[in-house]
């Protein structure tokens, strides 16, 4: 899951402007006491709606996206509501010269033309395609949300079995882009050149669909996975009894919550879902990205005892005056315990008002106490559980073999549960598992990864 509890400013904006035209790519310089962070942002327009995906080239990170870009009267807006990060800033001819936020972090950002970088990404697919590609649109029922995306079918006759793509957490698009790369866009053109239609959509308020992301939670997202599943049994081309649910890490959870709730979801396959409770999978999380960076034991127990005692104190929030001195005092003591490699650029005072900001969003409070179990024991359709054994953001034998537990204790025997030594939290073949090394790596997804779920699905749909 791309939610980190102690986040680290790893984003990036763009966007290019001549004579009052904003499309481009723009970038800056971040400076954060001794360092120098580029900052670049991409600007599409489409329609009367602008788009913008954010890079952060000195981190490894591209392609991220944000949730709102509007420019009007030479004033620039781009906001990453699930990341806390805005920039405001206003056309100067050549430049924009503007404020750069995140969390209490407040820092001036000049942007400036810049050409945008090309990424090695082999397997992002390209034109002429052996399918059909449709632009839709389709409404959430509860709350009449337009949410867009990409229907893909493999030929203009027939009827075909169809799968959902269904995204991790963050501000994701229809691709789930990340780092330069679109796993879902790749995922989507293998199903179909193998006979599946697929159906991959923007998240709300993210990209082309409407609606509130920053106070939306993991139930939300699933209202909108099941919008997304009656939309399909309605089309005409796709056979309603032969329709699967790929939910990626929070997407993971998504899927069985909506197959929980409705047996007539044909299949489910968790990519790096978790097993576990919320809270139980962020600690195992922040212990291992600790690791990951050299953070001593003690030091590393001492953050996870705090962090033991924040928890409790955000699932049961009310608001009250004395809860937040109570909570401000227990992020004190976090920063306390962090090592300076850790606490970044931000004072103590920064920090304490960043992670409250951040922890306090409905949809953390509400992950915190999610616990998959009780969605998992009620998935009676075919399920595939995968990870990756180099995940170090879903622990791949703590939340499998909960997984396992949960679909046993429900009396669903129909399942397969299989690691994937070698692989990491975006199913790409990696040395560390890294975070860093994601947008290092040239491979999107791993083909024996894509040809395994290709064959499962055929396998479970041959039947029906």
């Amino acid at each position: 899951m791309k939610k980190l509890i102690i986040a680290v400013l790893c984003i990036c904006f763009a966007g290019a402007l001549f004579s009052q035209d904003i499309t481009g790519s723009w970038g800056g310089k971040l400076q954060i006491q001794n360092t120098r962070l580029g900052i670049v942002f991409h600007i599409v327009k489409n329609d009367t709606v602008y788009e913008t995906k954010m890079d952060s080239p000195d981190q490894g990170a591209f392609g991220l996206a944000t949730s709102k870009t509007v420019f009007s009267n030479d004033q620039l807006e781009i906001s990453a509501g699930g990341m806390g990060i805005s920039y405001t800033g206003t056309f100067q001819g050549d430049s924009i010269e503007g404020i750069f936020r995140q969390g209490g972090l407040q820092l001036p950002l000049v942007l400036k033309p810049t050409q945008k970088t090309d990424l090695s990404r082999p397997q992002e697919p390209k034109p002429p395609f052996p399918y059909l590609t449709e632009d839709i649109t389709f409404r959430n029922g509860v709350n009449g949300n337009r949410l867009s995306g990409t229907l893909t079918v493999p030929d203009e006759t027939g009827i075909f079995p169809a799968v959902i793509l269904i995204a991790g957490s963050g501000p994701n698009d229809r691709d789930e882009a990340i780092f330069g790369h679109k796993p879902f866009w790749v995922i989507a053109d293998h199903l179909t050149r193998n006979g599946f239609a697929v159906l991959r959509y923007d998240k709300r308020g993210i990209g082309q669909s409407n609606g509130d992301y920053a106070n939306a939670t993991t139930a939300d997202f699933a209202s909108d996975a099941e919008a997304a599943f009656h939309f399909l049994q309605a089309q005409t081309r796709i056979d309603k009894k032969r329709i699967a649910l790929i939910g990626h890490s929070e997407g993971g959870v998504i899927a069985p919550m909506v197959a929980a709730n409705d047996t007539t979801v044909g299949a489910i396959v968790l990519m790096a879902g978790m097993g576990v409770e919320g809270s139980r999978l962020l600690l195992e999380q922040n212990a291992d990205l600790l690791k990951m960076g050299q953070v001593r034991q003690d030091t590393i127990d001492r953050i996870l005892a705090v962090l033991e005692t924040v928890y409790p104190s955000l699932k049961n929030w009310k608001g009250t005056e004395e809860e937040k001195k109570e909570l401000s005092d227990k992020f004190g003591k976090l920063w306390e315990a962090m090592p300076a490699s850790s606490r970044g650029a931000n004072s103590r005072e920064q920090f304490i008002s960043r992670n409250m900001g951040s922890m306090l969003l409905p949809w953390y409070r509400a992950f915190l106490s999610l616990n998959p179990a009780g969605y998992l024991e009620k998935v009676k359709c075919p399920v595939l559980a995968v990870n990756g054994e180099k995940d170090i953001q879903v622990d791949s034998r703590q939340n499998l073999e909960m997984i396992r537990k949960s679909l046993e204790k429900g009396g669903n025997k129909n399942y397969t549960i299989k690691p994937y030594p070698g692989l990491n939290h975006l199913f790409q073949e990696c040395e560390t598992g890294s975070v860093g090394e994601y947008g290092k790596i040239e491979q999107t997804i791993s083909p024996r990864f894509l040809s395994d779920i290709t064959d499962w699905l055929q396998h479970v749909f041959a039947g029906k």
